[in-house]
């Protein structure tokens, strides 16, 4: 049994990806913090979360629904590129242990909710429920020690496009599943 979690987001290039891992080796050591072996490929921005599905059950049916509702919805969405820029680091402290350390941001992001704001009028008008609580953030990586939101500038970069993508739960592995161009 496989889990899957659906998600639109932001992904950034091959080069400013390595440029983010980098960074976040320095706050882990800045910090104190456990250095793990960089996340590239599975750096991003999420934008809509869809859902979890168990592919064991009913459920598959109802992700491969939701799945093509959420395509149709982006399919119509128009929207120039939006620059990613971060000027927060901080940890988000829901639970106890394995607390996200992220980078985030105030105006700097407008962009990025603004372009989350467009594509959640799409999937409103598909039937999809969103979630109206957001905090536009990039996860650098896990840790049991909380890092305190403290200014922390880091120049991202300028989404081109934006994806639907399966986070398989438990598997560290993120499936493309489609992409849209921002122009």
């Amino acid at each position: 049994m496989t889990v899957h979690a659906l998600f639109f987001c932001l992904r950034p290039d091959p080069a400013t990806a390595a440029r983010l891992s980098a960074v976040s080796v320095d706050i882990a050591r800045r910090f104190g913090l456990r250095i793990r072996p960089p996340r590239t490929e599975r750096l991003h921005v999420t934008l809509h979360h869809l859902g979890w599905y168990d592919d064991a059950t009913d459920q598959a049916e109802t992700m491969a629904e939701v799945r093509q509702l959420a395509e149709d919805a982006a399919a119509a969405l128009r929207h120039g590129p939006v620059r990613v820029d971060f000027d927060q680091l901080l940890s988000f402290t829901r639970k106890p242990r394995n607390l996200p350390l992220v980078l985030s941001g105030g105006a700097c992001l407008d962009g990025v909710r603004a372009m989350r704001a467009a594509l959640g009028e799409r999937l409103h008008a598909a039937g999809l429920r969103t979630d109206p609580h957001f905090t536009p953030h990039l996860t650098l990586f896990y840790d049991d020690v909380a890092v305190q939101p403290q200014p922390f500038i880091v120049p991202g970069w300028t989404a081109s496009e934006f994806l639907l993508l399966d986070s398989l739960q438990g598997q560290s592995t993120h499936v493309d599943l489609a992409r849209w161009p921002l122009d």
